[in-house]
């Protein structure tokens, strides 16, 4: 479909053990869009494991403009407010969360669930 995006991500531990795994197709208008649905969908992953009171939480992006859409609320598009709302819910509910650039050549594993739908 025209405006069908892969998505996916990989949960892991403190240590870096992975520990839970989504991919699917969701719709979406682009990839910035594609990526801030994947981070709503693993935080909603991450709360329901009930891990929000355990373990910190670190968010990484593979664009520049949606972690700046994260940071700065000024920067946010209007038409994804809703889903920047929900967004935002799940982050007050964590104990402690960090975000950090994840050039994408570097995350393997999420590029090939998305591949593999």
């Amino acid at each position: 479909m025209e405006n069908e995006a892969g998505c996916g991500e990989v949960l892991r531990d403190e240590k870096g053990v992975t520990r839970s795994l989504f991919s699917g197709l969701i719709k979406a208008m682009g990839s910035k869009t594609a990526e801030l649905m994947a981070i709503k969908t693993a935080l909603e992953m991450y709360i329901g494991m009930e891990w929000h009171v355990k373990v910190p939480l670190t968010i990484e992006f593979s664009s520049c403009v949606t972690m700046e859409w994260l940071l700065e609320r000024n920067y946010r598009l209007w038409t994804l407010w809703n889903l920047f709302i929900n967004i935002d819910r799940c982050i007050n509910q964590l104990v402690r969360v960090h975000f950090a650039f994840d050039h994408r050549q570097c995350n393997d594993m999420t590029d090939a669930m998305v591949k593999a739908g």
